[in-house]
């Protein structure tokens, strides 16, 4: 025998119209903080390049120290302030490799393992001892003692990574292991 119809069972079948307006607005709001999220993620992952550019710079630093007893003074164009391999760092790639950069020759003899193209522009400054490190183009200026004590280089690397024009500014030194961070992913 079949069993008796129930009514409960046929009203609670579906979803209503308000439900269906909730999940898509939730599903929507998640969505939309997720985009934002992976935006940030993503201008922060080309800060990258500038860490692993840094750390190759200063592997060719103490490779060229190891041989010469001296750190090399790479960025001496402009007194010592033109980026390379771009001299107004964007948000275009640029070949490490800048044949026409005044520095070029330079930065060929340092030679860092860098193979590819870049955003950030770099600066390495050098000097030895009783020499003055010259300010940084951070905000807030790390202290240094003034003269140096023992031979001493600076990296620095700025680029604008979104295009909002606020650059990340990074910069190290053969003082310590430290990586000064200024600006990055905005």
């Amino acid at each position: 025998m079949p069993a008796p119809f129930d009514c409960r069972r046929c009203k609670s079948r579906g979803f209503t119209l308000i439900e269906l307006m909730a999940v898509v607005v939730i599903t929507s709001i998640l969505a939309l903080a997720g985009v934002s999220l992976f935006r940030q993620q993503l201008v922060a992952s080309k800060g990258t390049e500038a860490v692993s550019v840094i750390q190759a710079i200063r592997a060719a630093e103490e490779a060229y120290a190891a041989e010469n007893h001296v750190y090399f003074d790479v960025s001496t164009a402009s007194g010592g302030a033109l980026w390379y391999p771009n001299a107004a760092p964007n948000t275009t790639r640029y070949a490490w490799e800048n044949h026409i950069h005044l520095d070029y020759p330079r930065w060929r003899e340092l030679a860092p393992s860098v193979n590819r193209p870049v955003i950030f522009g770099y600066l390495v400054n050098a000097g030895e001892a009783g020499t003055n490190v010259p300010p940084l183009q951070l905000k807030t200026q790390p202290a240094f003692p003034a003269p140096m004590v023992l031979g001493w280089y600076v990296i620095q690397a700025r680029g604008d990574a979104n295009g909002d024009g606020i650059f990340a500014t990074y910069a190290a030194s053969s003082m310590n292991g430290e990586l000064s961070i200024e600006n990055e992913g905005e």
